[in-house]
């Protein structure tokens, strides 16, 4: 991934990212008010020789202290320094525990001794650490104290360890910030996992490098789309996305371009039919003369978007049992036409595959400048491909986040095996926030007659067609 790839990655998650920090902070927090403060504290010891006579030289006796200062840090938690401060403070503790909140510490190249003591409470912490260090005094001159009785080193406390006014543990602002940090880190961490694991398509660029074809445009999300599909008749953000794929259609091949143009999708629920829906009206705005076909002869629902009677049309002309004058509806006052699908055939493939469904479409293309045709999604059936290779080419729609790249791949593939040309792809439903994008549920069965059981709750108000036999042909009904 490129770096603006990183930085599309971190910007449509950055709530994510923030949550992730302030759990992190207030994590850290929470954990620094439970702890119990431990304080610290220290006094200071200077090392000094008796008579530089004894060692011979001052300079000498300087670098005699600093070698065996060494060994005077080790002797801090010896029993000999610490079981008189036990006795001197009354404290109710062992050696072994005193010696745990006890160390010592020399600067290099210095005589200089620090006695440290750590506690819950900061004034004995004081306390221990100058009846320590005043131990330690007295056993450094008793350890150096020669057989003659003379004492040749002496150890002073020149700083008192002062009662500590905070404390060394917990870092409440150290453990926030390192807590806002590991939680920044784990937000971006999630954010880029699951952008790498999630092979869904999700800008028109992932649609363009699956496909292999150029971007027809990006519609944007309609909250009352579910409802008024139709926003090309309406001004809208999304109505005007219709109008930019109106005119990048006609820019895709200027020397031959498509009038006959098949919209299918990869999988059901793109919005397929809501688009073929809205591009032929757009280009019935413009002053084309458009016809609207219904070719999705399983699932037939652009007559209910159109409140249309689409009990009689395309099936019954393919058949002979109607006129295709009779069949076609005008619609808007002549806005554009419209040929329904029909009754529900139980053969769709063969039927959108035949000889008369090729001559209807070279008939059409005589009377109309666009033909869009709605088809079926290409991947559950053939149908789609079929009827592409009589038409003069295809548009892909795509769902945000639910259509994988995968299935973007391998529906164009389905039409390029079959020498379709793709016009190109939409990325349907994007929310205008983020240029993301929705969907609606579709239910197909897949050997080829409609599946009422996997048929949403909220299509129940639809119109209801009837499923034809082999040996069944519907008459065509009387138009109101």
């Amino acid at each position: 991934m490129t770096l603006h790839d990183y930085w599309e990655i971190l910007r449509r998650s950055w709530i994510l990212i923030v949550v992730s920090t302030l759990v992190g902070a207030g994590a850290a927090l929470g954990l620094s008010m439970a702890m119990t403060p431990v304080y610290q504290a220290q006094a200071q010891l200077f090392v000094s020789v008796q008579s530089a006579d004894e060692i011979a030289s001052a300079y000498s006796g300087g670098l005699y202290v600093q070698q065996r200062i060494k060994s005077y840090v080790d002797v801090v938690d010896s029993p000999g320094v610490l079981d008189p401060v036990i006795e001197k403070l009354a404290l109710d503790v062992s050696y072994p525990t005193l010696a745990a909140s006890v160390s010592a510490q020399s600067p290099p190249n210095t005589v200089l001794l620090s006695v440290v003591a750590t506690d819950t409470s900061a004034e004995k912490a004081a306390k221990v650490a100058n009846a320590t260090a005043k131990s330690l005094a007295k056993e450094i001159v008793r350890l150096e104290t020669t057989d003659s009785g003379k004492k040749p080193v002496k150890a002073e406390l020149i700083r008192p360890a002062q009662v500590p006014g905070t404390p060394v543990s917990p870092r409440t602002m150290l453990n926030v910030v390192l807590g806002a940090m590991l939680g920044l880190m784990v937000g971006v961490g999630i954010a880029i996992l699951r952008r790498v694991m999630d092979t869904s398509v999700s800008t028109p660029a992932d649609v363009e490098e699956a496909s292999e074809a150029s971007s027809l445009g990006v519609v944007t999300f309609d909250p009352e789309a579910k409802n008024k599909p139709l926003v090309t008749l309406r001004g809208s953000p999304r109505s005007e996305a219709f109008r930019t794929i109106r005119t990048n259609l006609r820019y895709v091949d200027v020397d031959n371009p498509a009038r006959a143009v098949v919209i299918t999708s990869s999988v059901p629920g793109e919005g397929k039919s809501t688009t073929a829906c809205n591009l032929a009206i757009a280009l019935g705005q413009a002053g084309s003369r458009v016809l609207l076909v219904e070719a999705d002869l399983r699932r037939p629902k652009v007559a209910d978007y159109l409140g249309v009677d689409g009990s009689v049309g395309l099936t019954d002309v393919l058949i002979g049992q109607v006129e295709l004058d009779t069949a076609i509806v005008s619609w808007q006052r002549g806005l554009i036409d419209f040929l329904p699908a029909g009754a529900i055939p139980p053969n769709p493939s063969e039927l959108l595959g035949s000889r008369q469904m090729s001559d209807l479409l070279a008939q059409l293309g005589q009377r109309y400048d666009a033909i869009i045709i709605d088809a079926p999604p290409l991947l559950p059936v053939t149908d789609a491909a079929i009827l592409a290779t009589a038409a003069d080419g295809a548009i892909l729609v795509t769902r945000y986040g639910r259509t994988r790249r995968e299935q973007v791949a391998e529906a164009a593939d389905a039409l390029r095996q079959v020498n379709v040309r793709l016009l190109g792809t939409v990325l349907n439903f994007a929310p205008t926030r983020r240029r993301g994008y929705g969907y609606t549920k579709y239910g197909y069965s897949y050997g080829g007659a409609y599946d009422y059981s996997s048929r949403p709750d909220q299509d129940d108000s639809e119109t209801s067609r009837r499923v034809l036999t082999a040996d069944e042909v519907p008459a065509p009904e009387p138009r109101a």
